[in-house]
């Protein structure tokens, strides 16, 4: 899990020759996204719905748009639950039909792009936009004009290969840091960075 430790942005001892570097200390400067108690930010581990919850809660201080849900499986006690409440309430994440909201869960890439679109309020991609991606094919149909409007915005980060959307992959943390980051600099909320990705 994300931990608050006294970690600097400048000791992630496993970020300084990543391609998502400057991502990772662009969020983490604002302190809305934390490394682990050793010193390291794991770069390429996956990202679970609850962890993802936590830097959308802190990177974003939207309006609420509905009530909470209280999902069956998130105890009161449990560390991320005003998080997921906040995300929750702004659009940005929901649960399951089943009432359960998965917080171990990996979240995968297609998943971000979606929550991200659709708590901003994103609009305006075309459906021609996912042309560019190689593996378009496996994009699924509900998240097609998401992933067209991400593509548009510039919010898509796909490392190693640009043509590869990978939608269905479990997201890493790099690539969660990459995308919430190019959301903030769609939204007029960060500068852009240069990237070949």
């Amino acid at each position: 899990f994300i931990v608050d430790a006294d970690t600097s942005v400048a000791t992630f001892s496993d970020i300084q020759q990543h391609w998502s570097k400057d991502f990772v200390l662009g969020l983490a400067s604002q302190n809305f996204i934390k490394g682990f108690a050793d010193g390291s930010f794991q770069p390429d581990a996956p990202m679970t719905r609850a962890q993802y919850a936590a830097i959308v809660a802190k990177a974003y201080d939207l309006p609420l748009k509905q009530a909470a849900t209280t999902f069956s499986d998130v105890p009161q006690n449990f560390w991320a639950l005003d998080f997921i409440t906040k995300s929750n309430r702004m659009g940005f994440i929901a649960g399951f039909p089943d009432g359960t909201f998965r917080p171990g869960q990996n979240l995968t890439r297609v998943q971000a792009l979606v929550s991200l679109v659709n708590g901003l309020g994103l609009m305006g991609g075309t459906p021609s936009a996912v042309g560019a991606y190689s593996d378009r094919a496996e994009i699924p149909s509900y998240a097609t004009d998401v992933v067209a409007t991400a593509t548009q915005k510039r919010m898509v980060v796909n490392h190693p290969n640009v043509a590869q959307l990978r939608p269905t992959m479990d997201i890493t943390r790099a690539e969660v840091a990459a995308l919430v980051y190019q959301s903030l600099v769609a939204t007029n909320r960060a500068p852009a960075i240069a990237s070949a990705f």
